[in-house]
């Protein structure tokens, strides 16, 4: 997680070719394992044809540290009702006090962003980092068929 008081930016990604995704998340990974850039929460999902989301891949399982995986679950369960998603496992108690805080305005915003960002049938990824990486991330996922930005904060 963010060691200061830096502004927190959440991306969401689509891709109708999920190959296109994994380049795009390879890409990503790679960047953080060079320490190009830091972040704070990367996965990749998948919305089937019934509209249910499954987490495909998180940075924590690609051995970015543990940290991102318990925020990555955090977001999850944050941005994603668990109608929403396939396994009611995924980001189950990781809501409240796991490092990203996101208000119900902000939450409802997010979710209806991602159902519209994210139709039935599509990949995409996640991620939260620090606002100054907006650069490097928005070229790291060049292949994105669209993309939506939100700015979050970090609770200490």
């Amino acid at each position: 997680m963010a060691q200061n008081d830096a502004p927190l930016d959440l991306y969401v990604a689509a891709y109708g070719d999920p190959a296109a995704a994994q380049q795009d998340w390879d890409g990503i990974k790679e960047l953080a394992k060079d320490k190009v850039i830091s972040v704070d929460a990367l996965i990749m999902v998948s919305r089937d044809d019934d509209g249910k989301i499954h987490v495909k891949d998180n940075a924590h399982e690609a051995g970015l540290g543990a940290a991102i995986g318990a925020v990555g679950g955090a977001i999850v369960g944050l941005i994603f009702p668990p109608a929403l998603l396939a396994s009611a496992t995924v980001g189950a108690g990781l809501g409240a006090g796991a490092g990203v805080a996101v208000d119900q305005v902000q939450k409802h915003q997010i979710k209806s962003d991602i159902e519209e960002v994210l139709p039935p049938g599509s990949s995409g990824i996640v991620a939260v980092f620090e606002e100054r990486w907006v650069t490097e991330v928005e070229k790291a996922l060049a292949k994105a068929a669209k993309t939506e930005h939100h700015h979050v904060h970090e609770t200490t």
